[in-house]
This record gives structure tokens, C-alpha cells and sequence, in this order.
């Protein structure tokens, strides 16, 4: 009967771990940007399916057999040398003195093995026999004497519990090479177990019939004799053992490492996976207990060292065959410990897999692997490069000042100097420097325009006060705060500007901001499944979970700006093209503050993050930046992205390079341009589809589509290669031919309006939410290869058509009370950072989300504070990156080219 409940329980213990391992999540510190695109919001949608692919195979014969298997070489094979009814009340008791029998049948085990093996140690009988006669004695009644089965000795003052505890606690080195002796392993690297292993003492534990202090000594001198029988550095072995008799002395600071170590967290039913530990208290000082003199310390605490493990459990050929088609790996359970300091990862590896090796599972085996350990804050230290780029920003810092203090003194010079030098119509100049018009003074507009007709005797002002600055004070003039500020908060634009796309641009910048959000935010929770599940059910979460066409509607613009920039442009110069600085002032424009953030992120980025989820620099960028600088990253696959969100970045400059090829024919034959641009479309939007439809590639990058889909090829083969993501560009391209055209003026049948607004906002919908029934986790519709490579093939190019109404709409007087809205003025300062917001949005998000120390509990009202948060940060930084590179580059531009233009003049 013990037996079969024991099966039980352990078959159900067995299958909750299988569950726990599948959708064990890693913390952020492992994952880059493109694997929350690859393995969707933490590849939560893809362990929903799998939990539903595994419910099969855990009632099925085969995993049945298996626990059977495991079950038939753990406790409960340990439990047999252990007579169980004299544990139960119900049965007679024999023997006074259950612990006896069992100490008496691991003697009997060691000696016949021990004779067996006819090896060197068969004197550790001996030795144990002495042992466990001193250890007997402590369970007679009062201590005096205790009847061994085979005749032990009589019991003393010498032979009590507390002087065998001593004995244990003062030779070490002793009773952990008899323990190890008797496990028969050698640092869990094989071997056969025999005698007292941790089967016996756990279930001696769960018995419940032995003090629980018993027991616990003896698991911690199996402890010692684990650790010692390790190969790992002498250092570490002591401060291991050290802290094992500090937990037995209650000493503050050992409790302390068991306190900061992960337990087993509540709501595990909900699949709460993140068990960070405590990374501050393994660090600390002293805990508030210590403080308030509940705990003491009467050793020399050992220093403490917070790390990261993968527990990899032994699962079974079938389960991890759907998790290798699930994950692409075999599932782990993560959790953080706190290890002694002395420790390398190497040493802990040895001894942390010891320990796990003796967990009674026969053959299978958990293992540790790997173990890594951030660097604590107070041993962070400054590499080569980084302090390079430190100095490089320094150096930016003080040009920007010294700019930013020359551009005041000037300015204020130069008002003075226009105070002073505003003449009457007698050509005086008044004492306060405003004019004098029959004793009053008169507007500045209203001296403009006499001055015009001629009635004002024009005074020159002293040359000196009209002297401009030189190339240097230019030069330095073009890093100044105050003038840079200036610019891109202003809210002035040229003439015949389209309005409405900065609008477009802040709310689509703002979209791709709260997508990210999501995303990102979801692997630091401690419900990512349950809320995950909770959103995605609900067709309003589609406008958040399709974020990805906020990435189109910036192609539309890009293609439409420069193709009506471009075209107003050959008209003034009658086709007349420098296409040279065409593309050298697109490069400049982007790349100086694109290396700059990339420089950051390799050397600063890694010293910003402190806790549990810090993780290693990113090699990728260091190895490969020059192909950013090039603008190919993508070409070459997604595992070698450098910020990989910098994907549009690529593809936007090599829209860039052939946009010629589809703006220049327009200009000479308006049918040619036609058929160009109709041939690009028509190429942008099949190979899409036949991608689609050979590589069996799904519909989102959560899901949809076939039910075989191949999820990682989507974000490599389609999403991120320009020849599958040219088709708004092209539509950008095609209305800002149409706009050139027009002079932006159309009118418009009223009937005629709405249907075209009625067709762009049925067109956009169908793209937000056609997918709903195939994203969404539970019972999902799952469509053919055919409909969904219709699907890859012409919803990005008919969400480019829907945006390209709205601003054609609003650029021509259609658009009503969107127009106005998209053309208000706050609008203008927030479109001029978008693209240094793009840039580091997901920096803040990293910086913020890592340093997390424990998991959040998400709710919807925590998601829109984090969007609000991240949104307003990352535009704050952006608007101190565009003042200290973006406009000074762009102003040095300006002078390296300024006057070419006045020469063609």
C-alpha cells in the first residue's frame, strides 16, 4: 500500500516538474532583440501549443513506464532497507528505536560491499561501526544505553548526540571522506551508491517519526562529503563546508546564503517560472534580523557571490522531441543561488552537479548547466574601449558647452547691437535704442515698411557688429545647445510642407514603442503566461500584437518624402542632379548617431545593468559593426545582428539606393515611372507570397498560418529582407509622385471622399484583425499554406495604400478633422526626434527591465504605466542625443557643402 501511493505521488510530482521544465523561461539577460521577435513575447504562444502537444503523451503507456522506471531506482527502492511499519503507529514496534535499524542495515550494506569489493577501505566498517555505537547511545532512554541489533556498545557521557555532533562539526575532513567512501561516487561522476545516500535521509525525513535536527545533521555531513569529494579549488571546498556548519550553528550570515537562494515560489499552477532569489541580500552586509539582534554571528562570515543555474532535467526521448520542434532546445528550469565567493563557475559546476547526481532517479540525472555569475556593482570595472568612449563623449560634452557659451555671448551681443542701432525717421536713434516717431515709439513692422518705401534715412551699422563668426566659431557654433534646442523644438515649418506626416510619424513611432513594450516587459513576469493568454484572447489586443506595421507606415513615408522632395527638386534644377551628395547626405544624416549609439551600447550599455539579469557584452556588435556601417546586416541572417532592431535601418537605406530607379522616370514620362513603379510592385509583392508558400512560413511572427509553420524562418527569410518589405515604399513613392503632381491640391466629390476613406479603414482593419481567430492561443483556426502566402504577400503593401490615403487625403484638404489632428503643431518637435527614439528605445526598455530584481506581477494598468514610462524616457534621451550628435552633424554638413550651392547660384 506504501508502495503504490508512493507511485503515485511521485508520478504526479514527477509530471508537475515535466510541465515546470517545458515552459521554464529564461531571464532577459540571455535573450537579443531578435529573439523576442523569433520566439514571440518570450515564446509564450508557442508554449501554449506545446503544453497542448504534451497532454497526450503524459497519460500515454510510454510515460508511465518511464516514472515506473525512475520510481523503481529512487526513494522508494531506498525506503525498502528501511522497515516502514515500524514508522507506523498502527503496526507493532519491535524496536524502540527505529534509527537504530536503520544505521544497523546501512552497517550491514557497507561491510558486505565492502568485503564484496575487497578494496582498501574496508576498514571504514570499523570506523562507522564505532561511529554509530557513539550515535546510538544518544536514543537510549536518558541516554545511558542503547541495544545495537548486532550487539553495540554501552552508552556514555562521550558517546552522547552532542559530543558526536561536535565530532562531526570539528574533523571534517574525517566524516566527509567516510561519507563520500560509503556513497561510492566521486563527485557525481559515477559509481554506485550504497549505504546512506540522500534517498535514505529523505525518507527518513518524510517518515515523520525522527527528529527533523537528526536528520538534518546527518544530510548536512552527506553535504560535506559531497563537497569534498569534488575536484574543485581547496578555497572553495572550505568556504562550502564553512557555510554548511554555519547553517547548523544558525549562524546569520550562512542562513543568509540559504535565504537568498530560489525556493519553489507560489503559483506554479500558473506556471510561475522566474526564481531569481534574492541578489541584494546575497550581497548584503547584514540582514534587518541581524539588526534587531534576533540572529548573531559568532564566525567569520564567508562573502557571497549571487548566480544564475539551468537545472536540465532528465525528460524523456518524446518530450524533448516537441520541445526541439517547440523551443529549439530541451527546457530548463532557471534559478538564481547564492554560492560562496571563493567559487569559480567551474567549481560550482563540480559541486552543484554533485549534489544533484545523488538524487535518487536511478539513471537519469539532473543536471546544472550552465552557471554564470554577474559582475556585483562594486566590482564592475571600465574595459580599454569603454573608457574610450567615455572619453570621446567627454570631449563631445565640453565642444557642446564651449558651443553652447559662444552661441549665448553672441546672441547677446547681437541683440544689443540691433537695440542700439534702430534709427528714427531723422535718422536718430533713441537713448533706449527703440525709434522716436513725434515723441512715440513705433512697431518694428511699421519701420520695416517705411524703410521699404523709402522714407527712412538707413543708417550703417558699424562693421564690426556685422562681422559673422569664422569657420572655427562656426564649426563650434554647430554643437550648441541652445541653438540646436531651438530647432527642434520650434514649430515653424517651410512652406508647401505635408503637415500631416508629423503626426504619422509620432503616433506610428509611439505604436512601435508599445508593441516593444509588450514584448520585452513579458519575460520579467511572474504570470507571462496567464496574463499573456488573458490579452491575446481579446480582439482589441491585435492593434497592440500587429505593432508590426508601424514599420511599414515609416517605409510609406520614407518612400513618399523622398519622391516628392526629390522631384520638386529636379524641377528647379531642370533634371539637374548632384547624386553624389544625394546619397552622401542620407548617409550623414543617419550614420554618425547610429555608430555613436552602437559604440554605447557595446562599451556603456553593460555597465548600466546590476542584478540577477545582467549579462555578458554583446560580442555580435564588436565582431560585426562594419556591417551596420554598411548598412547589409541583414543579408546575413538574424543570429548576427548587431541592435537588431537596426533591420528597418538596413532596409530603408537600400530603399534609398534605388529609389532613383522609380522617382526619375516619373519625372521625364509619366508612363514609363507608371510601368517601373507597377513592375517593382507587382515583384515586392509575389516573391513575398512564393517565399511564403515554399518555405511554409506562418502568418505573424506569434503564430498563424499553417499549423506547421516554420516560425524562425519567418523572421529571417521574410521579415527582415528588403525584397519582401519594398511594397509601401513603392506606394510611398507612387503618391508622392501623385502630390507633385497635384501641387497637393485635389478636390474631391464628398461621395468620392468617403469611399475613400471608407476602403483605406476597411484595408487597415483587415490587416489588424484578419488574424485574430489564427493568433489567438486557445483553439486557434489554422489557415492553409495557399490563403496564408496571400497573406505575406499583399497585407503590407495594402496597409502602405491605406496610409498613403490618409496623408494624400489630408496634404489635399480631404481630410477633415484628421488632418487637424495630425497636423498640430506639438506634433512637429516630437517628428523630429523619431529617429533617435527609434534608436534607443530599446536600450531603456533593456536598462529598465534588467535591473529588475524580482518578477513583476503584470496587470493592464502596470502596461500602460510601463508604455507611459518607456514612451517619455526614450523620447527625453532621444532629445538629448539629437542636440549632442544628430543637429551638429547635420549643421557640419552645412558647411562643408553651404557654399556649392551659392557657387551654382
Amino acid at each position: 500500500m506504501y508502495q503504490m501511493e508512493g507511485t503515485r505521488s511521485f508520478k504526479f510530482v514527477l509530471k508537475s516538474i515535466v510541465f515546470l521544465t517545458i515552459f521554464g523561461f529564461a531571464s532577459g539577460n540571455n535573450l537579443r532583440y531578435h529573439e523576442y521577435i523569433i520566439n514571440p513575447l518570450g515564446n509564450l504562444q508557442k508554449k501554449l501549443e506545446a503544453q497542448r502537444a504534451i497532454q497526450p503523451f503524459l497519460n500515454s503507456k510510454p510515460f508511465l513506464e518511464w516514472t515506473n522506471q525512475l520510481s523503481k531506482q529512487s526513494l522508494l527502492k531506498r525506503a525498502n532497507q528501511v522497515d516502514l511499519r515500524k514508522f507506523n503507529d498502527t503496526s507493532p514496534v519491535t524496536d524502540s528505536n527505529p534509527i537504530s535499524t536503520f544505521l544497523q542495515n546501512i552497517l550491514g550494506q557497507l561491510n558486505n560491499n565492502t568485503t564484496r569489493n575487497n578494496t582498501s577501505s574496508s576498514g571504514i566498517g570499523d570506523a562507522f561501526q564505532n561511529l554509530v555505537n557513539g550515535f546510538l547511545g544518544s536514543f537510549s532512554a536518558g541516554g545511558d544505553q542503547a541495544k545495537a541489533s548486532n550487539g553495540s556498545q554501552n552508552g556514555s557521557p562521550a558517546s552522547s548526540f552532542g559530543n558526536f555532533l561536535q565530532n562531526i562539526t570539528q574533523n571534517t575532513n574525517g566524516i566527509g571522506n567516510l561519507i563520500t567512501s560509503m556513497l561510492g561516487a566521486s563527485g557525481g561522476k559515477g559509481g554506485t551508491t550504497s549505504g546512506m545516500n540522500l534517498g535514505n535521509i529523505l525518507q527518513l525525513l518524510s517518515g515523520g517519526n525522527v527528529d527533523p535536527s537528526t536528520i538534518g545533521n546527518i544530510l548536512m555531513s552527506f553535504l560535506n562529503g559531497a563537497v569534498q569529494g569534488t575536484n574543485a579549488s581547496t578555497a572553495c571546498q572550505g568556504d562550502f563546508i564553512k557555510v554548511i556548519k554555519g547553517l547548523q550553528n544558525m549562524e546569520a550570515w550562512a542562513l543568509k546564503f540559504l535565504d537568498a537562494s530560489a525556493k519553489i515560489p507560489t503559483d506554479l499552477l500558473n506556471l510561475n517560472l522566474n526564481w531569481y532569489g534574492s541578489y541584494d541580500e546575497c550581497y548584503s552586509d547584514s540582514t534587518f534580523l541581524e539588526s534587531f539582534g534576533i540572529l548573531h554571528n559568532t564566525q567569520t562570515p564567508v562573502k557571497g557571490q549571487y548566480c544564475n543555474t539551468n537545472l536540465n532535467l532528465p525528460l524523456p526521448p518524446e518530450v524533448k522531441g516537441i520541445l526541439t520542434v517547440a523551443f529549439q532546445n530541451s527546457g530548463f528550469i532557471k534559478a538564481g543561488i547564492c554560492f560562496p565567493k571563493s567559487c569559480s563557475t567551474d567549481d560550482l559546476l563540480q559541486i552543484v552537479n554533485a549534489f544533484l547526481y545523488n538524487i535518487p532517479l536511478g539513471d537519469n540525472k539532473v543536471t546544472a548547466w550552465p552557471i554564470t555569475c554577474p559582475v556585483p556593482a562594486e566590482e564592475d570595472t571600465l574595459e580599454t574601449d569603454t573608457i574610450v568612449v567615455v572619453i570621446i563623449l567627454a570631449i563631445f560634452l565640453v565642444i557642446i558647452l564651449e558651443g553652447t557659451l559662444y552661441d549665448v555671448v553672441i546672441t547677446i551681443r547681437s541683440e544689443r547691437n540691433k537695440e542700439n542701432e534702430k534709427p528714427t525717421e531723422n535718422g536718430e536713434v533713441a537713448e533706449n535704442g527703440k525709434p522716436i516717431e513725434n515723441g512715440n515709439s513705433f512697431p518694428e513692422n511699421s519701420y520695416k515698411l517705411r524703410a521699404e518705401n523709402g522714407n527712412v534715412q538707413h543708417i550703417e551699422p558699424e562693421k564690426k557688429h556685422l562681422q559673422k563668426p569664422g569657420i572655427f566659431g562656426r564649426l563650434v557654433l554647430c554643437f550648441s545647445a541652445y541653438t540646436n534646442g531651438k530647432k527642434i523644438l520650434g514649430t515653424s515649418q517651410p512652406k508647401g510642407s505635408l503637415t500631416a506626416v508629423n503626426g504619422i510619424r509620432f503616433l506610428s513611432m509611439s505604436w512601435v514603442i508599445l508593441g516593444h513594450t509588450l514584448a520585452f516587459v513579458l519575460g520579467s513576469t511572474s504570470n507571462m503566461l496567464q496574463y499573456y493568454n488573458k490579452f491575446v484572447n481579446r480582439a482589441a489586443s491585435e492593434a497592440i500584437v500587429n505593432a508590426l506595421f508601424s514599420v511599414d507606415t515609416f517605409f510609406v513615408l520614407s518612400g513618399l518624402l523622398t519622391s516628392y522632395l526629390l522631384l520638386k527638386q529636379m524641377k528647379k534644377t531642370k533634371g539637374r542632379i548632384n547624386w553624389g551628395l544625394y546619397y552622401f547626405h542620407r548617409y550623414w544624416r543617419l550614420t554618425p548617431v547610429y555608430m555613436i549609439v552602437i559604440g554605447m551600447y557595446v562599451t556603456i550599455y553593460p555597465h548600466l545593468i546590476f542584478g540577477p539579469n545582467k549579462g555578458k557584452p554583446d560580442e555580435i556588435c564588436r565582431e560585426s559593426w562594419w556591417k551596420n556601417l554598411l548598412y547589409i546586416d541583414n543579408f546575413f541572417g538574424y543570429k548576427d545582428l548587431c541592435l537588431g532592431w537596426s533591420w528597418y535601418l538596413n532596409n530603408d537605406m537600400q530603399f534609398y539606393i534605388l529609389s532613383p530607379l522609380l522617382i526619375v522616370p516619373f519625372f521625364f514620362n509619366q508612363i514609363v515611372g507608371i510601368i517601373v513603379s507597377v513592375c517593382f510592385l507587382l515583384a515586392a509583392t509575389i516573391t513575398p507570397g512564393v517565399l511564403s508558400y515554399v518555405k511554409n512560413l506562418p502568418a505573424h511572427t506569434i503564430g498563424g498560418g499553417p499549423k506547421d509553420a516554420d516560425r524562425a524562418a519567418y523572421f529571417e527569410d521574410y521579415y527582415i529582407v528588403p525584397y519582401c518589405r519594398m511594397g509601401p515604399y513603392i506606394c510611398g513613392v507612387i503618391t508622392g509622385y501623385i502630390l507633385y503632381k497635384t501641387k497637393c491640391k485635389c478636390r474631391m466629390n464628398i461621395f468620392v471622399n468617403l469611399l475613400g476613406w471608407a476602403v483605406a479603414t476597411a484595408m487597415a482593419c483587415g490587416c489588424l484583425y484578419g488574424l485574430h481567430n489564427t493568433l489567438r492561443p486557445d483553439n486557434p483556426v489554422y489557415l492553409s499554406k495557399e490563403v496564408t502566402a496571400l497573406y505575406n504577400g499583399v497585407s503590407r503593401t495594402a496597409w502602405g495604400a491605406a496610409v498613403c490615403w490618409v496623408i494624400f487625403a489630408c496634404s489635399t484638404g480631404n481630410g477633415g478633422f484628421i488632418n487637424t489632428l495630425l497636423s498640430w503643431k506639438a506634433f512637429v518637435p516630437l517628428s523630429r526626434l523619431t529617429y533617435c527614439a527609434y534608436l534607443v528605445h530599446p536600450l531603456v526598455m533593456y536598462v529598465y527591465y534588467f535591473n529588475w530584481n524580482f518578477p513583476l506581477y503584470m496587470t493592464d494598468l502596470d502596461f500602460v504605466y510601463i508604455f507611459l514610462g518607456n514612451l517619455m524616457v526614450s523620447y527625453g534621451i532621444a532629445f538629448i542625443v539629437s542636440i549632442a550628435f544628430e543637429s551638429p552633424f547635420m549643421g557640419l554638413e552645412k558647411i562643408m557643402f553651404g557654399g556649392l550651392g551659392k557657387k551654382k547660384k
